[in-house]
């Protein structure tokens, strides 16, 4: 990056000052996926800009030429602002709720990042015209299309966890196992369940774009995916499948699956965050197998004072749904708290891993 702002600020007069102060800016926290760079909000914008905006606004400093001195030094093809994913989306009448968490915001500089405009439902055609990024992380490759889908990069210590969780692993050791993603994306903790060992691997998810982006990054990484839409039957069952339809359907899809024989028990429940997982508290009851240990998998944000005892609360009304489904005594414990990362000053996005015991029919 350096190198290419250097060769493309030569062409001006500009002041050394401003040379060192624009590298410093574009050098600093840009990401790369595959064959995409992503800049910060405010990387084309603030005061390191001021002298050379005259020169960029009558053509004599193209942008474009900066975009293309980038591609070539850091061997991309694509360079896009990455911009936070809007809670609602601005509709003529009134915002509405963002839950495909689409990403409204994203922006385009330089390549082909496919139209800007889909059929809804997207067609296979929208799907092949669309730009699609391939990054790999902790050996696991993931597939999405930018302007469609987000990508969540702090998650990414969560996906190494799961590869390694003793849960996790206790699960495989004894035996076939499913596990079940209520939020599951484009496969960010589905694929780490599967690579650690889990036969079959359950997820749901609204945007067909995220489901696309899920069946791609599948195939890259060698494992059958079969992708269900609202409505469907399930005609077979591959390593993964992923139903494109509101999780509320996940307790009667796995009681038919189960019933049939097509998948064996479910031991650990992902529970996605949009924007409180307490939500999927229940579905998660139904659907952990109910002779055998399982684990559920809380994504909640909390004060970083109020952990501990908002983790217990959680644990507490998980109980008692458990209780309810299930009649008997049941035993849940909070085995672990993971604080993954920093959502807002004083707040911690944390995953609470809640284990539940085999339920005692006396």
């Amino acid at each position: 990056m350096d190198r290419a702002v250097r060769l493309w600020l030569s062409k001006s007069d500009a002041p050394p000052e401003t040379c060192t102060a624009l590298t410093k800016k574009l050098n600093k926290s840009y990401t790369i996926y595959g064959t995409m760079l992503l800049l910060p909000p405010t990387a084309l914008s603030g005061p390191e800009w001021t002298q050379l905006q005259p020169k960029i606004d009558n053509g004599s400093l193209a942008i474009t030429n900066l975009y293309k001195e980038i591609c070539h030094h850091l061997k991309i093809t694509h360079i896009a602002l990455n911009k936070p994913i809007p809670l609602h989306l601005e509709e003529e009448t009134e915002p509405e709720e963002n839950i495909l968490r689409s990403p409204t915001n994203f922006t385009p500089l330089h390549g082909d990042f496919g139209p800007v405009t889909a059929s809804s439902p997207p067609t296979s055609s929208d799907f092949d015209r669309a730009y699609w990024v391939t990054a790999k992380q902790n050996g696991i490759y993931q597939t999405w299309s930018p302007r469609w889908t987000m990508f969540s990069r702090g998650n990414i210590s969560e996906k190494a966890r799961l590869l390694t969780l003793p849960s996790v692993l206790q699960a495989v050791e004894e035996g076939d196992c499913t596990a079940v993603d209520l939020y599951v994306g484009i496969g960010y903790f589905a694929f780490s369940y599967k690579k650690a060992g889990v036969k079959c691997v359950l997820g749901w998810d609204l945007n067909p774009w995220s489901c696309e982006g899920l069946r791609r990054g599948a195939g890259r990484n060698g494992w059958g995916v079969g992708v269900v839409g609202e409505g469907e039957e399930v005609g077979g069952v591959e390593e993964l499948v992923v139903f494109n339809e509101s999780n509320v359907h996940a307790p009667r899809r796995v009681e038919g699956l189960r019933g049939k024989g097509l998948v064996p028990p479910v031991r650990h429940v992902n529970c996605g965050m949009l924007p409180s997982s307490r939500e999927s508290l229940e579905l998660a009851a139904s659907v952990l197998h109910e002779s055998v240990v399982g684990w559920v998998h809380v994504h909640e944000n909390f004060l970083v004072e109020e952990i501990e005892g908002k983790a217990e609360e959680t644990r507490r009304e998980f109980e008692g749904v458990v209780k309810t489904k299930r009649g008997g005594n049941v035993k849940t414990e909070v085995e672990y708290i993971n604080r993954l990362k920093s959502y807002a000053p004083g707040v911690v996005h944390c995953v609470i891993d809640i284990v539940v015991h085999p339920t005692d029919p006396t």
